[in-house]
């Protein structure tokens, strides 16, 4: 047998394979490359309403860590106001008759927050998930808000024209996780896009908002983190829907609210 010429076989066999894995790669960077750039005709063949969505602008955010204020630790705050649970993570203040309660209106809400409440600046109006009765303030992290969970709000009840209680949740040191780059949002039109060809919307979908914050995805009851998310408010064939997806990374769960 000619060893050298087996040799020289196997060698030329090799690199004919490492030929034909290159030139596979190449063709499947070039049909992303493609499929992104058709995207947009995607929702031109499609009667989806995104005139909601705003104006895409260039960012990088990254993954947020924090933990969950403890409000023993507060001077500021009454040590009855402080819910008697598990734990010192919550405070729940219900009006007596007498107390100078707020109206149940934004504008009344938010001069309290700003003079009465601890921490009220950190907290913006949910427009979106508020209800004549039950008025939403979420806590916010360089002008985004943190969506849709407990440990970062402040919510006012009352079936009347004044609140009749509020509850407060507080998150401190929020951060950059240290195991986090900052990555480039993706265009809020790619998600939509993601949705319609995932059978999570219809081709008659109008989508009514669309806004960018953070979404808790860890609590382990003192410790949480958060990643950027989508949130879209989509009216679709009669039924209202509350989507968020990760505004990073295209492999995340879809998480749908109510």
């Amino acid at each position: 047998m000619d060893w050298k010429l087996t040799k020289s076989l196997y060698i030329l066999v090799f690199l004919i394979i490492n030929l034909a894995l290159i030139f596979m790669l190449y063709n499947k960077q070039q049909e992303s490359v493609q499929k992104i750039e058709n995207k947009p005709d995607v929702l031109e063949e499609t009667d989806i309403d995104i005139s909601g969505i705003p104006e895409h602008e260039p960012m990088e955010l990254s993954v947020l860590s924090g933990e969950i204020e403890d409000f023993e630790d507060v001077e500021e705050i009454d040590e009855e106001d402080i819910e008697k649970m598990d734990d010192a993570h919550s405070i729940i203040v219900e009006y007596s008759e007498g107390d100078q309660a707020p109206k149940m209106n934004r504008q009344s809400l938010e001069q309290y927050k700003a003079e009465s409440i601890y921490r009220g600046e950190n907290y913006e109006y949910d427009e979106v998930m508020s209800t004549e009765n039950r008025m939403i303030f979420n806590q916010q992290f360089e002008d985004y808000p943190i969506f849709n969970h407990e440990s970062a709000r402040l919510v006012f009840r009352g079936e009347g024209t004044e609140a009749e209680a509020y509850e407060q949740a507080h998150l401190t040191n929020l951060r950059e996780n240290s195991y986090s780059t900052p990555t480039a949002v993706r265009d809020p039109k790619e998600g939509i896009i993601d949705l319609y060809q995932r059978d999570r919307i219809s081709e008659e979908a109008v989508i009514e908002n669309a806004r960018l914050g953070y979404y808790i995805i860890l609590n382990d009851g003192e410790q949480v983190m958060l990643r950027p998310k989508w949130e879209f408010r989509i009216s679709d064939q009669g039924v209202e829907k509350t989507i968020y997806m990760d505004a990073i990374s295209a492999t995340e769960d879809i998480i749908e609210s109510e």
